[in-house]
């Protein structure tokens, strides 16, 4: 493996992969709570130095000397300014894959404190469940035992129901 990409992989996203996202990224967009809130802001891209503030990131520059970021599929979540939540899509073709890059959003204290605040849709036959290792098993297991909000290959209706709760978690936590 070199640089996070499977041996075998371009590391480019796949066509299913890209679906998936834009899928996820629709719904997150088009959620009533979230999109009619004048209070929310939904953000593609954060900061490294917005996310740790009071620290020294200078491992975190890129070469203009400006902050590198992180991107979210579905978007990092504010409401009244404030970071609240952030919405992510991973797909798989395969179980063995470097899925758990999502967990880098724990190393965040607000989610650390409270990772209901993370919502991952899982997608792709890596994330039908069987016996036989892999990432992705551990991925899900690990998410649900941290208390992530995860979905694992939900129908539009799933997705939606569960989105709905979630942004009522996120909205009243937040005062909303």
């Amino acid at each position: 493996m070199k640089g996070g990409i499977q041996p075998g992989s371009s590391g480019a996203a796949s066509e299913q992969s890209r679906a998936a996202e834009k899928r996820h990224e629709q719904f997150i967009l088009s959620e009533k709570q979230l999109s009619n809130c004048p209070r929310v802001e939904i953000r593609k891209e954060l900061g490294i130095d917005e996310m740790f503030p009071a620290g020294d990131n200078k491992y975190s520059l890129k070469k203009n000397g400006k902050s590198q970021c992180w991107e979210a599929d579905g978007g990092w979540i504010f409401v009244d300014g404030k970071l609240a939540g952030i919405a992510e899509c991973k797909y798989q073709s395969s179980r063995e894959n470097a899925c758990e890059r999502a967990f880098k959003y724990l190393a965040l204290s607000r989610f650390r404190l409270d990772p209901r605040r993370i919502f991952v849709s899982c997608y792709g036959p890596g994330f039908e469940k069987c016996d036989g290792g892999g990432s992705t098993g551990p991925f899900i297991d690990a998410c649900l035992g941290a208390g992530v909000t995860l979905l694992e290959n939900p129908t539009d209706a799933e997705f939606e129901k569960r989105l709905e709760s979630w942004a009522r978690m996120l909205l009243s936590e937040e005062g909303v």
